[in-house]
């Protein structure tokens, strides 16, 4: 009876009354919720993926402009670090700024590894000195071929101490270094007490897994992915650290997509 004697109570209470969720009993506002917080957390994913990536910057013709670009890009990104040569690693520790969230690295010995332990223990001591965050020695690979590990080992250690308080990586490389070759230098390394070992030209991932296995949890693998999927693949075999030429085009093309 109330209702027909206050009809207009009535169109009011009907017109105040929330609109029924849609199927599922979600919301139009809960829905844009969720997929805002989808969205920051794809963002969130891919810029931890893009820590874990590296560009190097070797060309012996490379200038100081493309040096400045490259450390602003790296910054922009959030790229886990950029490898310049030793000399102009003075150049891109004031180009990178006051607490930049990149890492700088060296190369030591760059391309052979053939230089003396003397000379790489002075340009590791020299890098450090000049602002990097990791040196990154080339092994002697003469050595490791010859099975002469004595010698391989005394190096690992007086490399270890050249680059205190900084890190220290060695880099091997499979086009001097059969698979056999580069676990058993990985091994000396890890026992050395290195941080990072790095696998270059290494031509499919048999000798990622192999080394993956020695190293286990002593010290980090870096290898290297010049596409996406090549990047992917290192991923998931539990790669700390990958190296890109190109990654600030990978790296851009990646953020571009979480962000859209």
């Amino acid at each position: 009876m109330q209702n027909n004697l206050f009809p207009e109570d009535t169109q009011n209470a009907e017109e105040t009354r929330p609109s029924p969720p849609p199927a599922g009993g979600i919301s139009g506002e809960e829905l844009a919720q969720f997929e805002q917080f989808k969205k920051i957390k794809l963002i969130e994913q891919t810029r931890a993926r893009i820590a874990k990536v590296e560009c190097d910057c070797l060309s012996p013709t490379v200038g100081r402009a493309e040096l400045k670009t490259l450390c602003r890009e790296a910054e922009r990104l959030g790229l886990g670090g950029i490898v310049v040569l030793p000399a102009f690693v003075k150049a891109c520790v004031a180009y990178l700024g006051n607490d930049p969230s990149c890492s700088l690295v060296a190369p030591v010995s760059f391309p052979h590894g053939g230089d003396t332990t003397e000379s790489k223990v002075a340009a590791t001591k020299r890098a450090v000195k000049d602002g990097v965050d990791e040196a990154e020695v080339y092994a002697p690979f003469a050595a490791i071929k010859e099975g002469n590990m004595a010698y391989v080992r005394r190096e690992f250690k007086k490399l270890v101490k050249a680059a205190r308080p900084r890190a220290l990586r060695i880099v091997l490389d499979c086009n001097y270094l059969d698979e056999h070759e580069v676990v058993r230098a990985c091994n000396c390394a890890a026992d050395c007490g290195v941080n990072v070992v790095r696998i270059i030209n290494a031509g499919g991932l048999s000798v990622i897994t192999s080394a993956k296995s020695v190293l286990r949890d002593r010290c980090l693998l870096k290898g290297d992915g010049c596409t996406l999927a090549e990047m992917e693949e290192l991923e998931a075999l539990g790669v700390a650290i990958i190296n890109c030429n190109n990654a600030v085009e990978v790296c851009s093309r990646l953020l571009n997509a979480a962000q859209s």
